[in-house]
């Protein structure tokens, strides 16, 4: 999501606009409601230090270790952009300012009292406001990788704003940061062009039912009826069809349009009208480029390794679930069973649309195999073995035993793994998913 309230020249300095807020916090009105949000925004403000890590200025208030673990990720993804897009010269300044905030509520009412932005059902945006710009989002109680989903969904909103300014039509805006926050980083290194099933699955049957947006109309969207979309809760299918647009001209046909495509995006760089710098770019035939997107995305196959992420979530989330039932289940198929019986749902959010995973489906538990995969990829439960263990956590592990452990076996370019982890007091779970 981009959120753009105005254009206008930003002080880098957090410290102006740090003075520029308490004047306006302290002149605001005196509501319980209102001191309320000025207390909590103040503590936030007041306990996030910010610094310079690579290209970005950072202000978080996580433990050291984790916001350098997160700037990391953007710098890798700044690296990214810049070599995708390296032919397109800036246009505006580079604002690279990062929030990055723990709780969602510190989240909300920051952008709201800072930068007047509302962030209601967000993950995180992009914005640049009269009082400040910059990427923020928040973490608090969310996987990896759906933090790095956002990093990398609205960075690339963040870098293109210097090269395109608010000219960047939205359907290509939307379209590349879904092909970049699809992607997923392995190590130091980017995996790109990574196909969701889920994502995959609705556009097919989008197209299959004649219920796409087409191409005249997609091409033509304005930012107002996008985020009117957005609000109303129905924008999934523009994304879903965005990504899968920009992913055609990248890889349709062999890559038969993937310089057709930079040419696009060098005309719209230079200021050419979208309707303009599209047909000059790929021909006035868009009915029957449309007809082509339409064959390649019907025939389009789940990436092995996007689809594991994403399952094996759900998975550890029903594990922890069973756990809270004393349920230890040996095999995958037990996993299965003990889900259903249970009814287990899991539900994620995406761009304000939540999205309801249910134990019924069989896909859920399986790992669609891709070019990349040798053999069969699939999910693996193997029971701890506490007399492998060092001593305290033997006895961590027979007070009060963990999940049994999930991975993968045959997954390419890596394996993943959850990694079980205890609160303080050895009462409740939670894990990271491991890539090795």
């Amino acid at each position: 999501m981009v959120t753009k309230l105005a254009a206008s020249r930003i002080p880098r300095a957090w410290s102006v606009l740090s003075a520029i807020a308490l004047v306006f916090l302290f002149a605001a009105g005196n509501t319980a409601h209102a001191q309320q949000q000025r207390k909590a925004q103040l503590s936030w403000w007041d306990r996030a230090p910010e610094q310079k890590l690579g290209h970005y200025w950072v202000k978080s208030d996580l433990p050291a270790a984790e916001t350098r673990r997160l700037a990391r990720h953007l710098n890798l993804m700044y690296a990214e952009y810049s070599k995708r897009l390296a032919s397109l010269p800036v246009r505006n300044e580079e604002l690279l300012n990062v929030l990055i905030f723990e709780r969602r509520e510190d989240y909300l009412l920051t952008l709201r009292a800072r930068y007047g932005v509302d962030g209601t059902g967000s993950g995180g945006m992009f914005f640049v406001t009269p009082s400040g710009s910059g990427l923020a989002f928040w973490t608090e109680g969310l996987p990896a990788r759906r933090i790095e989903h956002v990093i990398q969904h609205e960075g690339f909103h963040q870098f293109a704003y210097s090269r395109f300014g608010p000219d960047l039509p939205i359907w290509v805006n939307e379209g590349l940061a879904e092909f970049f926050g699809e992607s997923v980083v392995v190590g130091t290194t980017l995996v790109l062009g990574q196909n969701n099933p889920r994502v995959l699955a609705a556009v097919k049957e989008a197209i299959e039912r004649n219920e796409y947006v087409p191409f005249e109309q997609m091409l033509s969207m304005t930012p107002a009826s996008w985020g009117a979309a957005v609000r109303n809760g129905s924008a999934s299918l523009q994304y879903h069809q965005a990504w899968s647009m920009v992913h055609f001209l990248v890889y349709g046909d062999g890559g038969r349009y993937v310089n057709a495509f930079e040419t696009y995006l060098r005309h719209l760089n230079a200021g050419l009208p979208s309707d303009e710098a599209f047909r000059r770019a790929f021909g006035n035939d868009i009915a029957a480029f449309e007809k082509r997107w339409k064959q390649y995305a019907l025939a389009a196959k789940p990436s092995s390794f996007l689809s594991a992420m994403e399952r094996i979530e759900f998975l550890a989330e029903g594990l922890l679930e069973l756990r809270r039932r004393n349920i230890f289940p040996e095999t995958l198929e037990q996993v299965r069973e003990e889900l259903r019986r249970i009814e287990f749902t899991h539900t994620i959010e995406v761009h304000g649309v939540k999205v309801t995973l249910k134990a019924e489906d069989d896909a859920l538990f399986e790992i669609p195999k891709d070019d990349l995969c040798k053999a069969q990829p699939t999910f693996t439960i193997e029971k701890i073995n506490a007399a492998k263990l060092p001593i305290r956590q033997r006895v961590a592990e027979q007070n009060n035993p963990s999940p049994p452990l999930l991975g993968t076996a045959d997954l390419r370019p890596r394996s993943l793994h959850v990694k079980w982890l205890r609160n303080e007091d050895n009462t409740a779970f939670s894990y990271e998913i491991v890539v090795q």
